[in-house]
């Protein structure tokens, strides 16, 4: 955080900006023209992987991959340097240092899981689609392994397909599932920890959803979310050990022309054995947003959900907890928000697109302070956050020198 832009989240914000009490930053990678989409993911016992997109050079001439490190349970340092197999992998950890790795391959023909270890060891690629288009892949795991695999197929105007596959723990992946035809932009899925399942789409301006509980055999009726207009929604479902779904989405129309909306930034939930979601409630809304460079991100918190976001480029980040009042963390870009056990919940952030150099920030609930996470000498963006057990690690993008981009993790002292 720059000087004034720090004095002024000190007058104006609850958060105060404090020491970091974050360990020096680790290089995990080589250096890269670019690093981007850093994620962190930690397996049943507390192995973490690490994973981020590379790219060195521009143009035709570029070379791009994607790269992870792990870190051993109860180890202070990252190792064993790996490529990650995939056109678009997404990866999730769960039991004892098993991982899933679910990716589209490169033409958008098939759908393909990777069973693997935290160590970032795969296995042989399992077929479970072929199919036209394929975009949009997403993964959802929980902690004993029951997983579902959810994409879209964009085949036409209104002939586009939602698919999802579902897995039981220990078991292998059934058939794909077609839960909706129509016209489609996007696709989330999740997955509670008994194994109920909620799919959302956005059906070009209105969402809908597909929910299964962890007993039924099938799903139930598409159920379609009374809300604000949600174009172009980004989705971000979530489903609770009571089976309890909340679905958090920000959204935003433009045209082809260029012409754009208010961005509405929205939240709908469906009660543990409810028959539907519940009419949306309306969190922020822009009315003349800076751009269309928005960010949020939904987690379980232990005690209910939480949400974080950044409605418009040039906004503030803002987080809010079981449908209470959102808290305003100050100017930025949010990267990441995730919980850890007993109700941790750790907002991460950068200075925006426009700041250079950025830092990455921190705060830890009930945020009331906030923490500089990379070093002041150096350009840090997407910041990526995850616990083992109370203690949570950050990997983001690092550039201590000029052209010379890193993938770099720190661990916050307790």
């Amino acid at each position: 955080m720059r000087p004034v832009v720090a004095a002024i989240a000190v007058l104006l914000f609850p958060g105060t900006a404090a020491a970091a009490p974050w360990s020096p930053p680790q290089h995990l990678s080589s250096a890269h023209t670019f690093v981007d989409d850093p994620a962190l993911t930690v397996a049943g016992g507390g192995r973490t992987l690490a994973t981020w997109r590379f790219q060195d050079g521009i143009g035709n001439a570029a070379r791009s991959g994607v790269s992870a490190a792990s870190r051993a349970p109860g180890g202070s340092v990252f190792g064993i340097r790996r490529r990650v197999p995939g056109a678009q992998p997404v990866v999730e950890g769960y039991r004892q240092g098993a991982v899933l790795l679910a990716t589209p391959n490169a033409a958008g023909t098939r759908v393909f899981v990777r069973f693997g270890h935290a160590d970032g060891s795969f296995g042989a690629r399992r077929t479970i689609r072929r199919g036209a288009h394929i975009t949009d892949v997403s993964l959802a795991v929980n902690v004993h392994g029951d997983a579902a695999v959810a994409w879209f197929e964009n085949r036409g105007v209104r002939a586009d397909r939602v698919y999802v596959a579902l897995r039981r723990a220990g078991r292998a992946f059934g058939a794909p599932r077609r839960l909706a035809t129509g016209r489609i932009r996007s696709v989330a899925a999740a997955v509670g920890a008994k194994g109920d399942v909620v799919v959302a789409w956005d059906a070009r301006g209105v969402l809908r959803t597909r929910y299964k509980g962890h007993r039924g055999p099938g799903f139930r009726r598409t159920d379609t979310i009374r809300s604000e207009d949600a174009f172009f929604a980004d989705l971000h479902p979530v489903v609770t050990p009571s089976g309890r779904a909340v679905l958090a989405w920000t959204a935003q129309f433009a045209s082809e022309g260029g012409d754009t909306g208010p961005v509405f930034v929205q939240e709908a939930v469906r009660p543990a054995g409810g028959p539907r979601f519940h009419r949306a409630i309306l969190l922020d809304r822009v009315d003349t947003p800076q751009g269309n460079d928005r960010h949020m991100d939904a987690v379980n918190d232990g005690s209910g959900v939480a949400i974080a976001w950044t409605p418009d480029f040039g906004g503030h980040v803002k987080v809010a907890r079981s449908g209470g009042a959102p808290q305003d963390l100050g100017p930025g870009a949010l990267s990441d928000l995730a919980a850890g056990p007993a109700g941790r919940l750790i907002v991460v952030w950068d200075d925006g697109v426009e700041a250079n150099p950025s830092r990455v920030h921190a705060s830890l609930a009930p945020f009331t302070t906030i923490e500089d996470v990379s070093p002041a000498d150096e350009d840090a963006r997407f910041g990526a956050a995850a616990f083992r057990g109370a203690v949570p690690t950050i990997v983001y993008s690092g550039r201590p020198q000029p052209s010379r981009t890193f993938a770099e993790a720190v661990t916050r002292s307790e």
